[in-house]
């Protein structure tokens, strides 16, 4: 429809790279236009370690995409995540000025600033500035401090930092196919506007995402997020195990995987057996199906036992009323939910994406989560833009609910 902003979403995956376009309307709607995904090329470890391939398939991928939206679109949303991502807990202080102490959005920025003011090494870049929430003059726990009084306003935040040479050759490579940059995001923050709700981000909840090359987590508590991380490892590294040990090539190994893999042996009956299909001449293998999940079981629990090491490692705990939440391709693993429940103590489910306007339910699919975040992340802050220039023209009672509205939205856009 005319007037509608076209967006368009990238994620450049170890295994697969998708691409996404949508359109917003003036009331902050999503549409799915199209989605479309190839075999990634030249990245390892959510890494670009190859740009021409990698240039390749994301020419590939775009141009599908705009064919079927018919489209052709100048900027990106791409995200980011693994093992680089490194997250800073930081505070900003500022004292309040003017007659009455009320504190303005200004009084916020200048805190914000002070909070981002630490040194930073010249390897890395701040990809998000994350609120977690305000204190006035010793009183905490205050997440809208505007028009409220005080002499001393402090912000908690979550600084969110990446390798500088990775997201440089991410940008250098979507650039080089002819695309602008619109924003980078960190994955994870993507994966959770589509997949939680505000009430398990208020009750607490880790987020994960196993990928293929990669797997992140974000942890919310008290409706604000508390703790980022990345691992380079993911379901890739469950299907090398397979094929090495079973000696069979590696697209046999990922095809096992998925169709009689397992992630938690307690749950195979011992006489269940698995037949290994022959190759190049060699005989069919018969095995017990425990065997095999032993296999992944162990490659899978390392992963998430990493990611719980590091959430120890960095002091972060609570109640997760939310439990465990799973997306990505590796989390479409059998049993992959009970493994999470027995080491993380908590229970585990699978996330899946909202259902968007104008897409197809196959991609209602956990391992679409990030891409489709992308888009809906940058779709959320078009709209808290427009909410005031759709409200000008009110009455007064319309335009202080609008200033309101736009309040809200700016601590939104921070994240």
């Amino acid at each position: 429809m005319a007037g509608d902003k076209m967006l368009m979403g990238l994620d450049i995956g170890s295994s697969k790279i998708r691409c996404v376009i949508g359109s917003v309307n003036h009331d902050g709607q999503l549409m799915v236009d199209s989605i479309c995904e190839r075999p990634s090329e030249g990245v390892r470890n959510g890494s670009i370690v190859n740009i021409e391939l990698t240039l390749k398939a994301i020419s590939s991928v775009v141009n599908e995409a705009e064919l079927q939206a018919g489209a052709e679109l100048s900027e990106v949303i791409i995200g980011i995540g693994g093992e680089n991502i490194v997250c800073v807990p930081s505070n900003g202080v500022a004292g309040i000025k003017g007659n009455g102490q009320e504190i303005k959005q200004e009084d916020v920025m200048r805190s914000l600033e002070v909070a981002r003011s630490f040194e930073l090494p010249p390897d890395r870049e701040i990809i998000h500035t994350l609120v977690q929430e305000f204190n006035i003059d010793g009183q905490g726990g205050i997440k809208d401090p505007i028009d409220m009084l005080g002499h001393r306003l402090e912000t908690k935040a979550l600084i969110v930092t990446a390798s500088a040479s990775i997201a440089q050759n991410k940008r250098k490579c979507v650039m080089r196919s002819g695309l602008n940059i619109r924003r980078m995001v960190l994955q994870s923050l993507a994966d959770s506007e589509v997949v939680l709700s505000p009430e398990e981000k208020e009750m607490g909840v880790i987020l994960i995402n196993i990928g293929g090359g990669t797997s992140n987590m974000i942890v919310y508590s008290h409706g604000a997020p508390q703790y980022v991380s990345g691992i380079n490892e993911g379901g890739d590294l469950v299907t090398s195990d397979l094929a090495q040990i079973l000696n069979k090539p590696r697209q046999m190994a990922e095809q096992i995987k998925f169709d009689s893999g397992f992630s938690y042996v307690p749950s195979v009956s011992p006489e269940q057996m698995v037949t290994i299909p022959s190759v190049q001449g060699m005989p069919a293998i018969v095995m017990p199906k425990r065997e095999l999940s032993r296999i992944i079981e162990a490659r899978m629990a390392e992963i998430f036992s990493r990611l719980q090491q590091g959430m120890a490692k960095a002091g972060v705990g609570g109640n997760y009323g939310g439990g465990v939440v799973l997306v990505g391709g590796g989390s479409l693993l059998s049993g992959v939910t009970d493994l999470a429940h027995e080491i993380f103590g908590i229970p585990a489910r699978l996330g899946f994406p909202e259902a968007i306007g104008g897409l197809d339910r196959n991609y209602i699919n956990p391992g679409y989560t990030t891409v489709l975040g992308l888009l809906k992340y940058e779709a959320k802050k078009l709209g808290e833009q427009q909410q005031p220039r759709r409200r000008h023209e009110g009455d007064r009672a319309g335009s202080q609910e609008s200033v309101a509205s736009r309040i809200k939205g700016f601590f939104r856009t921070l994240f």
